[in-house]
């Protein structure tokens, strides 16, 4: 059964990748938004939908990216938040989605491959 399982998985994320013929794709949610709605919802302390979008999209990112356990590493969600705020400062109108592509694209070299082991 678990060798059923991770069969149909791999077959998932091949086809998962997929786009139209130009390369585009919906983006739904929080990724429509810009970096300056982003950063305006983050100073008023509002900023749950664009949470939930994130820790949706790298959950996503990370079932679907083989060798990957976890595309932020050791960054925890109050250092990605610092990097997307640092990012949308800088680029207010970037999409959130794009901003969270970059972030991926910056970090997956230091991706965590594993599961970390407790102690080491």
């Amino acid at each position: 059964m678990k060798y059923l399982l991770g069969s149909l998985l791999l077959l998932f994320v091949h086809t998962a990748q997929a786009a139209d013929n130009s390369g585009k794709y919906a983006i739904w949610g929080a990724g429509q938004k810009s970096c300056f709605r982003y950063n305006a919802a983050r100073s008023s302390g509002e900023d749950d939908y664009y949470r939930y979008f994130l820790m949706g999209y790298l959950t996503a990112y990370n079932t679907q990216t083989p060798e990957t356990y976890r595309i932020s590493g050791g960054n925890d969600m109050p250092a990605i938040l610092s990097w997307l705020d640092d990012f949308c400062t800088s680029k207010q109108s970037q999409g959130f989605e794009l901003a969270l592509i970059e972030f991926i694209a910056e970090h997956y070299p230091k991706r965590y491959k594993r599961r970390p082991v407790a102690g080491r």
